[in-house]
């Protein structure tokens, strides 16, 4: 975990994978939503607070392909995974990450 780090550093805007995060103070949820999506990539992103209903509505306005409200460690194969930006290749996980791998055909038939 790295703390004090600000939203110039590239630890807060590129997309990582590994035990690391970092935390960063802002002004307000308008401030934490702007930064949060400030960046090329949308794969996973996470509040912490003990309030539901604010959660919900700071995760609806990220652009990320899996939310967390208090934790940030779950997959789940009932929820598609993907992601937003440069994150948001392919689909996996759940009916739809499923259907990524089918092919629908249109069938057309008129009797003679």
């Amino acid at each position: 975990m790295f703390r004090d780090v600000n939203h110039s550093m590239e630890l807060m805007r590129e997309e990582s994978f590994g035990p690391i995060i970092g935390i960063q103070k802002v002004a307000d949820d308008e401030e934490a939503v702007f930064l949060m999506n400030d960046t090329r990539y949308g794969l996973t992103a996470g509040v912490f607070t003990p309030d539901r209903a604010r959660a919900e509505a700071l995760l609806a306005q990220i652009r990320a392909g899996s939310v967390y409200w208090n934790c940030c460690d779950r997959v789940s194969p009932r929820l598609p995974w993907s992601g937003y930006g440069d994150s948001g290749i392919g689909l996996t996980l759940s009916t739809y990450g499923i259907q990524t791998f089918t092919r629908p055909k249109a069938w057309h038939l008129r009797r003679p």
